[in-house]
């Protein structure tokens, strides 16, 4: 194949708890993840005799293009592990919908993305756990985002099991449209971890335990009973995040969390009606708004 276009789903944490920071730099995680049909759209282009060049470019003038790009890091630990650049290169367009550093993994879904590409592009066939193997390199939620649906991650991202498909599940995201380091929230995670503010490890368990057990009857009650960010105590703006989640709840959502290390807010619906109700109230606080549903299918590639 000389090109492709790929499907980047975005991602949500419907439960993160954050361990110990490990000695590889990584903090421990145990999290359900869910992808969404919010994406991301990748169109590669395959370049004879450009010995290994790697170009990319994106709609978004505020994603860095180049080396610092994790589609680029995907390609390149991708190749290194593959040989398939030794002699020609690959550009890749990446039309970006995904609101940017707002915890829904649009980064690493992009790089799970590429990396799907790539073994398509150059007809590889290889396994989904190789290909997981590969996206380990670049960053703990590109695992996940290779395989997508609902799933429990755990270790520092690359340990993925599937747990029963929720697609179809209404969803309202709002989001302040401004961007949120992921290393400053762990930093001030670590700091914070002892305040008692914090969830103890008993109430955690049994939301862990209520959201395994929603998950598997598909009960939106359950799940809702289930959500936890061990992050959304320690953001740097709590207190748009609790605005968000009020607001949400009082127009009519089951429930609302932060996802990942925010600052973007989700809140889980019981229908159609209720996700324009509760998008309604939520536009006129948030600058980005956005209604979507869980999907069941990760990184994508269409012919």
């Amino acid at each position: 194949m000389l090109g492709a276009k790929a499907i980047a789903r975005a991602k949500l944490n419907l439960f993160l708890d954050v361990g110990d920071l490990r000695q590889d730099g990584y903090h421990e995680i145990r999290s359900i993840m869910q992808t969404l049909e919010l994406s991301d759209e990748l169109y590669f282009r395959r370049t004879d005799g450009a010995n290994g060049k790697i170009v990319t470019r994106c709609s978004n003038s505020c994603v860095p293009c180049g080396e610092e790009n994790l589609v680029f890091k995907a390609i390149k630990a991708f190749a290194m592990k593959t040989k398939v650049l030794d002699e020609e290169g690959i550009e890749v367009f990446i039309n970006k919908r995904i609101p940017v550093g707002a915890g829904l993994a649009g980064g690493s879904a992009d790089a799970a993305a590429a990396i799907v590409a790539m073994n398509n592009i150059w007809e590889l066939d290889l396994s989904t756990r190789e290909l997981i193997d590969a996206a380990s390199l670049v960053g703990s939620d590109v695992p996940f985002c290779i395989l997508g649906g609902t799933a429990l991650v755990t270790g520092r991202g690359e340990k993925v099991e599937s747990l029963n498909p929720l697609s179809g599940l209404k969803v309202v995201l709002a989001s302040s449209g401004q961007e949120m380091s992921t290393e400053q929230v762990y930093e001030r995670f670590d700091s914070l971890r002892s305040n008692s503010d914090f969830p103890d490890s008993g109430e955690v368990e049994g939301k862990f335990r209520a959201l395994i057990e929603g998950i598997e009857k598909r009960d939106v009650s359950g799940i809702a009973a289930g959500l936890h960010n061990s992050l959304e105590f320690a953001t740097i703006r709590r207190d748009l995040v609790i605005e968000y989640k009020k607001k949400a709840e009082s127009a009519g959502a089951v429930a609302a969390l932060m996802t990942g290390s925010g600052p973007c807010v989700f809140a889980l619906v019981s229908g159609l009606e209720e996700a324009a109700e509760v998008a309604w109230e939520l536009e006129k606080l948030a600058p980005v708004t956005i209604v979507t549903s869980f999907s069941d299918i990760g990184a994508q590639v269409l012919r």
